[in-house]
């Protein structure tokens, strides 16, 4: 215990500053600089929701830690009907995730970019179940709750997030992602047998950028739009910058059994677009996209 030593066991002058020169010197080795030290903190969500979820670190060991939804997003009011567990995935990965709902019309949600994750989804989860809907959302690795395993294989632990939700009665499962989380679902659902029953992809960011992670180095979500079987619905703003009108234009034209719906500009982005103006009440949008969640065509 720090202060503390056994009895008897003064150090001597020299003793004392061997120790002090060893402990600087692994201080400096592990890299725990003080407050001048560089940061690690992950750059500001791009997410439009402007909620500020609590920092967080991701764990280093498979033990993931179980914090209810509104402990571990820093909102009140969003527990009800939620419940944490852990998603282990065919490669031992530790995933943390929110459950909600029941049924066999499932909907896995994904997370764009920053450290907020699965917050993004937060309030969307209540609605979302009270239309009938089987949800889960969880943190993806190395983001918020989820362990860090150090290789980024995101497609494969989508895969078996989707696997999960099917083990709890979802016989359809759909895929919604938003922003730079838009293209993920895309690239999933074009593996063999990965139990997506189809995709919807809000304000898709990076769409000819390859994912460039282990399970998908050169994969990018133009790339695949060919191989995509099942039904898919493209949204985007039309003043939204994460692509152009152009280019989600494109991906629609190539991805069979697709819809795309263009926003008049001003809708928002990602999530934005599922509220009004105000960002309270449910936007003319939302109607639609529980319609395809329902019912992909």
């Amino acid at each position: 215990m720090r202060g503390l030593q056994p009895e008897g066991a003064a150090l001597t002058t020299r003793d004392a500053l061997v120790t002090t020169v060893l402990g600087c010197l692994a201080l400096v080795l592990a890299g725990c600089g003080g407050s001048g030290g560089p940061s690690t903190q992950e750059p500001a969500p791009t997410s439009a929701r402007p909620e500020t979820a609590p920092a967080t670190t991701p764990s280093a060991s498979p033990h993931v830690d179980l914090m209810p939804l509104d402990e571990r997003c820093g909102l009140a009011g969003v527990q009800a009907g939620t419940a944490a567990r852990v998603i282990t995935t065919a490669r031992d990965r530790q995933l943390y995730a929110v459950g909600a709902g029941r049924g066999r019309l499932g909907v896995v949600l994904v997370h764009g970019s920053g450290s907020r994750g699965l917050c993004n989804w937060a309030k969307e989860i209540g609605w979302l179940t009270k239309a009938g809907l089987h949800v889960v959302g969880y943190d993806q690795a190395c983001v918020g709750e989820s362990a860090c395993p150090g290789v980024s294989r995101p497609v494969d632990d989508l895969i078996s997030v989707v696997a999960e939700l099917r083990s709890r009665g979802a016989t359809q499962v759909a895929v919604v992602g938003a922003s730079a989380g838009g293209t993920l679902p895309l690239i999933a659902a074009a593996r063999p047998k990965s139990g997506i029953s189809a995709v919807v992809s809000l304000s898709a960011a990076n769409l000819a950028a390859p994912l460039g992670t282990a399970d998908a180095p050169d994969v990018a979500a133009t790339s695949i739009a060919t191989a995509l079987r099942v039904p898919v619905l493209y949204v985007l703003a039309r003043d939204d910058t994460a692509s152009s009108v152009a280019e989600i234009t494109a991906l629609r034209k190539a991805t069979r059994a697709s819809r795309l719906i263009l926003l008049p500009a001003g809708s928002g982005h990602a999530q934005e677009v599922l509220y009004d103006e105000a960002g309270m009440q449910p936007s003319t949008f939302r109607q639609a996209f529980l319609a395809f969640l329902h019912s992909p065509k």
